[in-house]
C-alpha cells in the first residue's frame, strides 16, 4: 500500500489532480493505496480522515505533519499566481517548497516528489527556439516566474531520500479556472447581466500561448510521479499554441451574446513573451503521457462550469433573507 500527498489540492491544478489520482488508482485496482490531503483548510468532498491540517509556512508544524502522513509519492500544487504579490508569490512558491522539502527530507523516508512548476520561469524564448525544450536557459522577467524558478533549481538539486521532478506546465486551462486568468475573466464578464453589444474589457489578444487542459496537465502530475525520472525538469503543454484572442472567440459563440471588445492597455505585461509553445518529446517518450483533451472541448467545459458557478451564486443571492423593516 503507498500512501500519496497532495498540496494545493482546494486549488485549480490542485483539485484536478486530487480527482485524476482517484481515477487513476481505481483504474490500476490500487483501491489500497491512501490519499492525504493536507493544507489548512479541508476541501470539499476530502473526507477528516484523508485531511491533515497543516501550514506551509509552518516549520514545525508542517515537520510533524510529515512525518504522521509519510509519503511515498508527493504532488505539490500549492501556491499562488498573479495578481499577488512579490512577497506572497515567494513565500508561496518558493519558501512553502523549501520547507516541504525539508520536511520531507528530514522524515528520512525516500519519497518520489513531482512539483508543478510554470512556463514563466523560462521568460522569453526567440522565436527559433519554439517550441522550447528543458534545457533552455531560463531567464524569468515577472516575481511568478522567478519564484517558480528559483523553487526549481533548489528542488532538482535535491538528492536521496527524494526523486524530485518538476512538470513544468505552460497554460493551463478548463472548467473551474479562476476569474484572475484571462479566459476566465472573460467568461465572468460574459455571464454579467446587461444589454447587448456587451463591452468587454481585455488585455492584448494576440499574445500566443501553449494552451493545456487542466485535466491534462493533472494526469501529467500523476505519471510523472510514477514514471518519471527523479532530478529532471519536463515540459507539460501541447506544442502548439494559439493566440488569446481564439479563446475569447470560443466563449463569445457559446455564450451567444454580442460583444463590443475595449481593449484595456492598462491589462497587459509587457515582460510576457509574444508566443510560448513545449516541446514535449521527453515526457511522452519517458512516460504514458500525452494531452488528450482538444482545445474547443477544454473551452467548453470552461464554459459549462462557469455558467454553472454562477446560475449557483445568483440561486444562493436570490435565498438571502430580506431585510427587516420597521
Amino acid at each position: 500500500m503507498a500512501t500519496w500527498l497532495i498540496t494545493g489540492a482546494s486549488g485549480f491544478l490542485g483539485r484536478h489532480a486530487l480527482e485524476v489520482l482517484r481515477l487513476e488508482l481505481e483504474r490500476a485496482g490500487s483501491s489500497s493505496d491512501r490519499i492525504v490531503v493536507l493544507g489548512r483548510n479541508r476541501p470539499a468532498g476530502v473526507s477528516a480522515s484523508s485531511f491533515v491540517s497543516a501550514d506551509l509556512g509552518d516549520a514545525s508544524g508542517l515537520d510533524a505533519a510529515v512525518r504522521e502522513i509519510a509519503p511515498d509519492f508527493v504532488i505539490h500544487t500549492a501556491g499562488k499566481t498573479p495578481p499577488a504579490t512579490d512577497d506572497e508569490l515567494f513565500h508561496a512558491n518558493f519558501w512553502a517548497t523549501i520547507r516541504l522539502l525539508k520536511a520531507l527530507r528530514i522524515s528520512g523516508k525516500p519519497a518520489r516528489v513531482v512539483l508543478a512548476g510554470s512556463a514563466a520561469e523560462l521568460g522569453p524564448v526567440k522565436t527559433v527556439d519554439l517550441p522550447v525544450g528543458e534545457d533552455y536557459p531560463c531567464q524569468p522577467m515577472t516575481a511568478y516566474g522567478r519564484s517558480k524558478w528559483m523553487a526549481t533549481v533548489s528542488a532538482l538539486a535535491e538528492v536521496g531520500p527524494l526523486e524530485v521532478m518538476v512538470a513544468r506546465v505552460f497554460n493551463p486551462i478548463g472548467p473551474g479556472l479562476p476569474e484572475s486568468q484571462a479566459f476566465g475573466q472573460f467568461a465572468s464578464q460574459l455571464l454579467a447581466p446587461g444589454t447587448d453589444p456587451l463591452p468587454l474589457i481585455v488585455g492584448w489578444l494576440d499574445a500566443r500561448r501553449d494552451f493545456i487542459d487542466v485535466r491534462d496537465a493533472a494526469r501529467a502530475m500523476v505519471a510523472l510521479a510514477i514514471q518519471g525520472q527523479g532530478g529532471r525538469a519536463y515540459h507539460v503543454g501541447t506544442g502548439h499554441s494559439r493566440t488569446v484572442h481564439e479563446g475569447l472567440d470560443a466563449l463569445v459563440r457559446l455564450s451567444g451574446r454580442s460583444v463590443r471588445v475595449c481593449i484595456d492597455p492598462r491589462l497587459s505585461n509587457p515582460r510576457e513573451p509574444e508566443d510560448s509553445r513545449a516541446r514535449i518529446d521527453r515526457i511522452v517518450s519517458e512516460t504514458s503521457w500525452q494531452p488528450t483533451i482538444p482545445f474547443e472541448q477544454t473551452m467548453s467545459d470552461l464554459w459549462t462550469a462557469a455558467r454553472s458557478r454562477a446560475e449557483a451564486l445568483h440561486a444562493s443571492d436570490r435565498l438571502l433573507p430580506l431585510p427587516l423593516t420597521a
